[in-house]
């Protein structure tokens, strides 16, 4: 690169064919001008050549040779070794392999080292091209001398082109195609053979069938199945069509059957299982005389089927939740079955399947298969059943109590199943009429305390069982309210207290409806309140006693509904008090009494009582049962005066209670101011003997000082009352 400095670059070209070497001088001059030499050899060894040769094609099996021809001192190594004959020459022969269907390019490089060391490198590019597949023959291979026309082709043929080779014989027609027909000459052996090629141009192996030329034709044992099932079929058997010839197919054997032949194909449909002997004769008769071959015998076992005339055993129909069901196919032993419930799998232990309790209603198709010991199928068999559902809730509609009155009771079940059956069972009474149908007629005691039961279980016209429904009857021996008495409570005239009676009401549903109307009236009552029918009493507190006479009733609807009205009403006692002042003095008037008359027991008698300025009740007098008046002195007992009649009745059993009723509380009002008189004689003739003071007891606390005409103070004393301190019972005084 320069010849003046310390460390020149050489570049030195050796277009021969053998090593060159040149001498180099260095000369160096230091500064001072002193020089110095040295030499040095260079060999230029010549460049390495490699030559992988140019691009190729080549078929499967087939063989190329690649490279170029070997320099004198090289050696070579060839990358990939596949196919090569060699790796390490110069011209290795590839073999081709592509098992392939479609062509494979493979790159080859070679690398070529000189003597010296020196290498170099080329490559090529190799085409692999495959072959046809090997294909194979059909045809016959045992024919008679002479026979003309007979056909032989490719089996399954993967290109259009063959050509074909016979030996023995001459092609009459196909050549060039999958198909040839022969014309066979006279006894001996003889050959079919074909190959084909692809698109690359690569031929196949040839492929070659022998054929015997011979008037003891070797027939090819029939084709088909060997191991059978006796109700299978029918099976088809073969031995190969050749022009010319006919067959005759025979049946031996334990296992019997009837064929039906068409040529070189027979079909047997088996009517007994056994070992079926099948073998079939072929005739040929060409010009050069008549040929005959049988085949070997063809062993066909014949299994036994499975019965086709059993059925499915198990209920046609059945009632929803009425627990699992079980079906059987009765087969053989050790047979293995394949069930399905309408379309889908279920499991089975041999023979048996069982449908799950909780099928819903509707309609199944159940199927079954047989397959026994020697994998033989049976038919299919169907079972169809219906899962029928059962009776919905029931209501029974009838009464729901008995009572003293009652006579039959009916009871129905309401939207009733025209198709059904209905069983009642009644406890504590009698049917007597209807029993399986929807409504029957019962009978029950009465006067019995124990409640009774009507119990009815639907059953459908496909025998299922609905859930039984029952119905308790009470027993309701209410009797007759009976309104014992009306009496006005004592310190309320709003309120009338009601005794009563109902016998037997325990049972009873309703009410006791009070009735009342104003006494003496021919209106209807009207209802004023209920009361429970066990109860004994009842309160109007809705009355005004004090204004109006009250006449009530009773009334109760017993279970059966039966309308009971109290035999008998009671009347309450209405009292008017009417005050009539007196003059003064002596007289200071009276009370005037009157009163309704009570009804509703035997009035004896009516007291009468009075109340002076709310200091308590205390009998007056007593009057005969057919009094309703009296007439009451007033002397000064109060201010305020009230009055009260109570009606009663004899005591029905001596020592017993009688009844009594109270009339309304009725005041009246007296001044009863108090007065004196003006003379006093207290000589003891018992006339105004005693300073008297009209009222003077209404006065408590009083005070009273008595003076003389001259102011000198003759008698005071404190609560004057007209007897322990009155004014001249002291003689002295």
């Amino acid at each position: 690169s320069s010849s003046t400095v310390a460390n020149p670059t050489l570049t030195l070209p050796n277009t021969t064919g053998a090593p060159l070497t040149v001498t180099y001088t260095l000369t160096v001059t230091t500064p001072l001008g002193c020089v110095g030499t040295s030499t040095v050899a260079v060999t230029v060894n010549p460049a390495a050549t490699a030559a992988a040769g140019p691009a190729q094609a080549v078929c499967d099996k087939s063989t190329i040779t690649l490279g170029a021809a070997a320099l004198p001192g090289y050696s070579y190594q060839w990358l990939p070794a596949t196919g090569l004959s060699s790796n390490t020459v110069a011209q290795p022969v590839l073999t081709g392999i592509n098992l392939t269907n479609a062509p494979i390019v493979q790159k080859y490089v070679v690398l070529a080292t000189t003597a010296q060391g020196c290498s170099a490198k080329d490559s090529v590019l190799i085409t692999i091209n495959p072959r046809p597949a090997t294909d194979s023959i059909a045809g016959p291979q045992s024919v008679c001398p002479t026979v003309a026309g007979i056909a032989y082709s490719i089996k399954n043929p993967r290109n259009t082109a063959y050509q074909w080779a016979v030996a023995g014989g001459t092609i009459a027609s196909g050549q060039g195609t999958a198909s040839i027909t022969v014309n066979w000459g006279a006894a001996g052996t003889g050959a079919v053979r074909a190959t084909t090629s692809n698109a690359q141009g690569c031929v196949s192996d040839a492929f070659s069938l022998p054929v015997i030329i011979n008037q003891l034709l070797q027939t090819v044992k029939p084709a088909g199945p060997t191991s059978v099932c006796q109700a299978d079929g029918p099976y088809t058997y073969s031995t190969p069509a050749i022009a010319g010839s006919s067959f005759a197919w025979q049946l031996f054997g334990t296992a019997t059957g009837t064929l039906v032949s068409t040529g070189n194909t027979t079909s047997i449909r088996f009517a007994q299982a056994g070992l079926a002997k099948l073998v079939v004769t072929q005739t040929s008769n060409p010009a050069g005389g008549v040929c005959r071959g049988v085949s070997d015998t063809l062993y066909i076992t014949v299994k036994p089927s499975p019965s086709a005339i059993i059925t499915i055993q198990g209920p046609a129909r059945f009632c929803v939740n009425s627990g699992p069901q079980t079906y059987t196919l009765p087969g053989a032993a050790g047979s293995t079955y394949v069930f399905q419930l309408n379309g889908a799998a279920i499991a089975s232990v041999g023979g048996t399947v069982t449908v799950p309790a909780s099928t819903a209603v509707g309609t199944y198709t159940l199927t079954a298969r047989e397959t026994n010991a020697g994998g033989c199928a049976g038919p299919l068999f169907t079972k169809a059943f219906t899962v029928d559902p059962r009776p919905g809730t029931l209501v029974i509609n009838g009464p729901r109590f008995v009572c003293l009155a009652s006579g039959p009771l009916t009871y129905t079940v309401p939207n009733a199943t025209a198709t059904s059956t209905y069983q009642w069972v009644v406890a504590g009474g009698t049917i007597t009429a209807g029993q399986g149908t929807a409504t029957i007629t019962v009978s029950f005691p009465v006067g019995n305390t124990t409640n009774k039961t009507v119990t009815v279980t639907e059953t459908s016209q496909f025998g299922c069982g609905g859930a039984a429904v029952a119905v308790t009857v009470v027993p309701d021996n209410a009797q007759t309210p009976q309104l014992r008495l009306a009496s006005v409570v004592p310190t309320d005239n709003t309120r009338v207290t009601l005794t009563l009676l109902v016998p037997n009401a325990i049972n009873t549903p309703n009410p006791v409806r009070v009735l009342r109307r104003d006494a003496g009236s021919t209106s209807a009552f009207a209802q004023v309140g209920t009361v429970a029918a066990t109860a004994t009493t009842y309160v109007d507190a809705t009355a005004n006693a004090a204004q109006t006479a009250y006449e009530y009733s009773l009334a109760l609807t017993t279970g059966c509904g039966d309308a009971l009205t109290a035999n008998a009403t009671a009347t309450t006692v209405l009292l008017k008090a009417v005050a009539v002042p007196g003059p003064g003095g002596r007289n200071q008037g009276s009370v005037n009494l009157s009163w309704s008359a009570y009804q509703g027991f035997a009035v004896a008698g009516y007291r009468v009582y009075r109340q002076d300025d709310n200091a308590g009740y205390s009998l007056v007098t007593t009057l005969a049962g057919n009094t309703l008046q009296y007439s009451t002195t007033n002397t000064g007992q109060g201010f305020n005066q009230c009055f009260r009649v109570v009606a009663f009745e004899s005591p029905v059993t001596p020592g017993t209670q009688s009844r009594e009723s109270n009339s309304n509380t009725a005041c009246v009002d007296f001044a009863n101011k108090a007065a004196f008189y003006n003379i006093i004689t207290p000589n003891n003739d018992g006339q105004n003997d005693l300073l008297i003071i009209d009222n003077v007891q209404l006065y408590p606390g009083n005070t009273i000082t008595i003076f003389n005409r001259w102011g000198r103070e003759v008698f005071a004393t404190t609560n004057y009352n007209n007897t322990s301190n009155a004014w001249g019972s002291d003689p002295s005084g």
